[in-house]
């Protein structure tokens, strides 16, 4: 009788990981013709297991018609989510601001240019800015979704004088200014602070808004505003240039000022001024002054030495000086015409003489070519006396027109004056639009005005 034997079926044994981000199946061997594994009987001992979503079939079919026996199948892996992406800043300029000469494109160091101001004008972008992405939940195997991690947004800081537009995507200066980085954000200031002296610790200054130095303006630097300037302190052997006003609360030495509004200064001595405002100052010593308004000596109001140009009015208290110093006041457009006047027509004399030359050269050349012909050389210089007498005409012949110009509008007389509230000294030179004064005599608590084509003195009321 033969022996019996034990039937022993394929057992299926289905684990999966704790987090339940993959599956995995083992099948032992049939023995004594027990039954076998099947995709269905896989797929039925998964299902035990709750196991639903991320099912690879085709793994199991290759499993189980291979006989994979006791061996650990992946049968099921999860959808993993897709974190969100954080929110990202990107600064079009760094945060650092480095003192330092700064180099052109030709490789020159400007040692009085040292990157002090970064301008910046209403508008250009200072940062774009990334939003955070939500990203996508997954699923595990057993069909449960998982979360993902969301981007968090990039923390902002929106500083003084800058904007966030486009619906928080960028960051742009709101005025123009200086672009510097405090507390952890870009600020445009309007007014840049100079907390000290211009010199060689700052450079110079070329700055698109106002500018407020606290100190001094030193030898050989220079101050540019597209607005205002004001100097606490002094400016020596400088030059300052603002398309707003300039104020000088101590004074001016040796210095070229220029603006399109007024200026005011403590003192002025020898420095060249010129402004569409009125200038005003203390004293004035020396120097070029020129307004578009009226000059106004304040205070003790000196007006001594140099050359004095208004085109509404002068007014001071003392002119000129006991010493009889040179000081010339020229006053209204018509004077300023007649000054241009003149020019014209010494140019013209200077070219009448310069033509009489020329055509003196031709002559003799001319008469030279009759009997031999002329050299090259001489035939160049022929040309070249030709071309600049042709020249020289054509500029006098301008002169001429301008001059036309100029004497119909000397035809216009303007009601402005010259005042010395004190007295006015022999030195003083006058000229009231077409009408010039010597002063030779001290004149007290005078007005200076043209009466009859004359300058006269009027008593001060």
């Amino acid at each position: 009788m033969a022996e019996d034997r034990l039937v022993v079926h394929s057992i299926i044994e289905v684990s999966m990981d704790p987090n339940r981000t993959s599956a995995f199946v083992s099948f032992s061997r049939p023995e004594n013709g027990g039954m076998d594994v099947t995709v269905n009987k896989i797929m039925a001992a998964l299902a035990e297991k709750n196991i639903s979503f991320g099912i690879m079939k085709d793994a199991i079919e290759k499993a189980v018609e291979r006989r994979m026996y006791d061996s650990n199948i992946c049968v099921a892996r999860w959808e993993a989510p897709e974190n969100g992406i954080d929110g990202e800043i990107r600064y079009f300029y760094k945060p650092e601001q480095s003192v330092a000469p700064v180099e052109n494109e030709h490789g020159i160091v400007d040692y009085k240019n040292l990157g002090l101001v970064r301008n910046i004008t209403a508008g250009t972008p200072i940062a774009t800015i990334t939003p955070p992405t939500e990203g996508k939940p997954g699923k595990d195997i057993t069909g449960r979704t998982v979360l993902q991690k969301k981007g968090v947004p990039v923390k902002l800081n929106i500083g003084a004088g800058t904007s966030l537009i486009n619906d928080g995507a960028e960051i742009i200066a709101a005025v123009d200014g200086n672009l510097s980085f405090k507390n952890g954000a870009f600020c445009v200031d309007e007014t840049l602070v100079v907390n000290g002296d211009v010199d060689v610790s700052s450079g110079n200054i070329d700055f698109i808004g106002s500018v407020s130095i606290k100190g001094s303006v030193f030898e050989g630097f220079r101050v540019t505003s597209k607005k205002d300037i004001s100097v606490m302190g002094s400016v020596n052997n400088a030059e300052l240039y603002a398309d707003g006003n300039i104020s000088i609360k101590i004074g001016s030495i040796n210095s070229s000022i220029e603006c399109r509004g007024t200026v005011k200064l403590g003192f002025c001595e020898n420095s060249n001024v010129r402004c569409k405002g009125n200038v005003e100052s203390a004293s004035f010593v020396g120097g070029n002054v020129f307004s578009g308004k009226k000059i106004i000596a304040t205070g003790k109001g000196v007006m001594m030495g140099g050359k004095y140009t208004a085109l509404d009015g002068i007014e001071a208290s003392v002119i000129g000086s006991d010493k009889y110093v040179k000081t010339e006041l020229t006053l209204g457009n018509n004077a300023i015409l007649s000054e241009e006047r003149d020019a014209l027509e010494k140019n013209n004399n200077e070219l009448e003489d310069k033509i009489d030359q020329l055509s003196k050269i031709l002559t003799t050349l001319t008469e030279l070519a009759k009997v031999s012909k002329l050299s090259p050389e001489r035939e160049t210089m022929k040309s070249d006396a030709l071309r600049n007498r042709i020249k020289m005409q054509n500029e006098i012949k301008k002169n001429k027109a301008r001059i036309e110009e100029i004497d119909k509008d000397l035809e216009l007389t303007q009601n402005v004056s010259v005042s010395a509230k004190r007295m006015i000294y022999p030195g003083v030179r006058l000229r009231i639009n077409s009408s010039i004064l010597a002063v030779k005599n001290v004149e007290n608590n005078v007005r200076a005005i043209v009466d009859k084509g004359e300058i006269v003195f009027m008593p001060l009321r």
